[in-house]
Order: structure tokens, then C-alpha cells, then sequence
């Protein structure tokens, strides 16, 4: 999830919780200040009506007529001693409507001249509810309204503000390092400029790096492949002559053999680190089913000397992006290590998906270490035909790729998988 995305969601959120808390908070206080208005109204009319019967004896307050707000109730004494005031919510017919409205009722006692009396006075509600209501869905509608407006305007403001953030971001994912180093964006943001100076600080002293590693590695192979070349070529001359002894021949080819070792030694380290330098175009589509049917041809004598059975089962054709050379020695190099790793009368079986390819085999029945496995010099074997490099190359290769290969035994099979995403 995107920076952006995520903070106005938060904010977002923690802006509606305290909506929805101040929401029920303002209704309850509005509907507290409305009912408190009207009970205001009722106190009032009670004092001014005792007022005026005090004055007015005659007045026929004792008659329940339709058209007062009051009613007098005759009572004993006991009754008024025990009566108190009472503010109360109630309904009332109204013929007119056809309908009971909300109606807000004053229950008191009052003692006029020398009789006891309940009085009931009643008040129209305002229809609290519907007042209330209708005030907290508009300005309810009013505040979603401005929360859409901050919400969007806030991601519009904080795209632009951002946007050189973005653009730095950009070019750093598309940045090689053989390549120039790309031009970032000037941004009036303190910070950002400060972000940008750190980052092409970075990228020039990674770029020098870069070139003096390369260069290093490139003179350092030349000039060890040179003399290994000549050791070699001079070894081989040496034992070409009559008057050597069998003895010293057989140290001779030693010497040779291991000067041999050393030059295929040079030469996968040089691939390993260019892997690593990404100096490889991965532009290429790769039709990974003939390099298999090509490869194999290099272990017919092998299978045929150990008797390995090779089944191949294809699914599809697998075509993939990247460069056809990695991608040749990533499928030499599991192939290689299927058949070196075998028994005899052993197994290879070659899955071919569309966007997977499997490479199982028979072995020693040995537990291979799935965090060393794909290390440099790692090897579980005493063969010493290996460098233990060969499975670090095809994980190189995978990760520059972005490809991804695993590792995992099935009974009795030793499974490799690169899955072409």
C-alpha cells in the first residue's frame, strides 16, 4: 500500500470516529437544551396561571375544557402532601392529524382557596425528534460533504507535494549501474532536496565503485588467465618430451590438471561477478525447451555409462525474458548437477510447465542443507570434480532474472524448481 493511500486512510478513519463520538454527543445536547427550553415554558405557565386564580377566584379553572393547555384535579390533602413536581414526556390525540403528537407535561400541586388540587399542564414537544433529527442528518450531510472535500483535496495537495519523492523513486527502480547516473528532480521541500543530494551522493560513489570493481576484476581475470595459459601450454610441452619418467609424467599431468581447474575456477568466478554487476541485457525471448533438448545432448555419454533414465515431461512451451546466455548455463548448470549427483541406474525427470521448470533426481539419499545449498564453495559431496559454485550461479542467475528457484526433496528425488514470474 502506497504512503499516500495509507495516511489518508488513517486519517480518514480517526476522522469518522470522532465524527460519529461528537455526533451522538451534539444530539444529546440538543435534545438536553430543547426539553429543558420547553420545561422552562411549562414552570412559566404554571406561576402565571396560580398568579391569576389567586386574583381571580371565579375563574372557572375547575372545568376541563379542550381548548386550555391546563386541567384541575380535586385531591384530598394526603394526596398533596404526598405530590410532587413532575416534568414528563407524553402523547396526545390530535383529531385534526388522526395521529397521537409528542407532548411535553407538567404534573404539580397547588392549593387554591382552601381546596386541594392536581394541575396538569401541557405543552407541544417541538417533535423533539424530528427537530433534532432533521438538524443532525443535514449538518450530519454537511460534514460527510466537507470530509469527501478534505479527503480529496488533502490526496491532491499531498500527491504534488510528494511527486518528487515519486520521481526520485522511479528513476532509483529503473537505475543500473552500468548505466548513467539519472538526473533527479529539483524540489522546494527542504527535505526532499536534502533526499535528493544524499541520493546522487550515493549513486556517484556506488557508480566509481561499481566501475573500479569491474575494472579490477576484468584486469585481475585477464591477467590470471595470461599465465595459467602459458603454465599450461609449457607443462604441456614438458610432458610431450621421451626422456621423462613415467613417475614425473604422472606429476606433470597433476600440475596440469589442477592449472585446468584453475582457469575453469577464473572463469566462473569472472561469470559469477558479471551476474552480480548485472552486465547482462535481460531483453530476450527464450524458448527454454530447446536449450533443454541441446543440453542434454552433453550427458548422452554419461547416461548411458551410469544407465540413467531420463524422462521429460512437458506441459507446455516454456518461453521466458531474460538473457539467452544466463538463462543457457542456469538450465546446463541443474542439468549438470542431476547428472553429477546421480546413481547409477538412477533418474532425471525434466518437468516443463508454462511458466516452471523442474529438475529432479536420484541420489545418495543425504539431507541437503536448504540454507548453505545455494552458497559459493558449499558442497556436501566429496566429489572433487565440483566447486560448489554451480548452484550459486544458477541463483544468481534467478535472482537478476527475477526469477525465483527452490529447493526441496520428494522420496527418494532431490527436486530444483525455477518459477519465471
Amino acid at each position: 500500500m502506497k504512503l499516500l493511500t495509507y495516511t489518508s486512510r488513517i486519517q480518514l478513519f480517526f476522522f469518522l470516529l470522532l465524527f460519529g463520538g461528537f455526533s451522538i454527543l451534539f444530539y444529546l445536547v440538543l435534545s438536553w437544551n430543547v426539553l429543558q427550553n420547553v420545561d422552562e415554558v411549562l414552570y412559566n405557565r404554571k406561576m402565571n396561571l396560580l398568579a391569576y386564580l389567586k386574583e381571580n377566584p371565579r375563574a372557572p379553572f375547575t372545568e376541563d375544557n379542550p381548548l386550555d393547555d391546563f386541567t384541575f384535579y380535586l385531591i384530598d390533602e394526603e394526596a398533596f402532601q404526598k405530590g410532587r413536581e413532575i416534568y414528563a414526556d407524553t402523547l396526545v390525540y390530535e383529531p385534526v392529524d388522526d395521529e397521537l403528537d409528542e407532548y411535553r407535561k407538567l404534573t404539580t400541586h397547588a392549593e387554591l382557596h382552601g381546596n386541594y388540587y392536581r394541575l396538569e399542564i401541557v405543552k407541544p414537544h417541538l417533535e423533539v425528534t424530528e427537530i433534532v433529527g432533521t438538524i443532525a442528518i443535514t449538518l450530519g450531510g454537511l460534514f460527510l460533504g466537507m470530509t469527501l472535500c478534505y479527503y480529496l483535496s488533502q490526496r491532491f495537495i499531498s500527491r504534488k507535494i510528494w511527486n518528487p519523492f515519486y520521481e526520485m523513486l522511479e528513476k532509483l527502480r529503473h537505475y543500473r549501474l552500468d548505466k548513467q547516473i539519472p538526473v533527479l528532480s529539483h524540489s522546494r521541500i527542504d527535505e526532499f532536496q536534502t533526499l535528493r543530494d544524499a541520493i546522487t551522493e550515493l549513486m556517484q560513489k556506488n557508480k566509481e565503485v561499481f566501475d573500479s570493481q569491474k575494472q579490477f576484476i576484468e584486469n585481475a581475470s585477464h591477467e590470471m588467465q595470461t599465465p595459467l595459459s602459458v603454465i599450461q601450454s609449457r607443462l604441456e610441452a614438458l610432458i610431450s618430451q621421451e626422456e621423462l619418467t613415467s613417475e614425473q609424467a604422472a606429476i606433470i599431468e597433476g600440475i596440469i590438471g589442477s592449472t585446468q581447474r584453475l582457469k575453469k575456477l577464473n572463469k566462473t568466478l569472472l561469470l559469477l561477478s558479471k551476474i552480480e554487476n548485472r552486465q547482462f541485457l535481460l531483453s530476450e525471448k527464450i524458448p527454454v525447451n530447446g536449450i533443454i533438448d541441446r543440453s542434454l545432448a552433453y550427458y548422452e555419454e554419461q547416461k548411458v555409462a551410469q544407465h540413467i533414465e531420463i524422462i521429460i515431461k512437458k506441459e507446455d512451451e516454456l518461453i521466458v525474458q531474460g538473457n539467452i546466455m544466463l538463462t543457457e548455463i542456469l538450465v546446463q548448470n541443474l542439468l549438470k548437477n542431476a547428472f553429477l549427483h546421480n546413481i547409477r541406474e538412477g533418474k532425471v525427470i525434466i518437468s516443463i510447465m508454462k511458466n516452471r521448470l523442474s529438475i529432479a533426481n536420484t541420489g545418495y539419499k543425504e539431507t541437503l542443507d536448504k540454507e548453505k545449498l545455494f552458497h559459493r564453495f558449499y558442497k556436501q559431496s566429496g566429489n572433487p570434480d565440483t566447486w560448489g559454485l554451480g548452484l550459486a550461479i544458477v541463483h544468481k542467475i534467478a535472482e537478476v532474472s527475477g526469477w525465483n528457484v527452490s529447493y526441496h526433496q520428494r522420496e527418494e528425488f532431490y527436486v530444483f524448481t525455477v518459477l519465471f514470474e
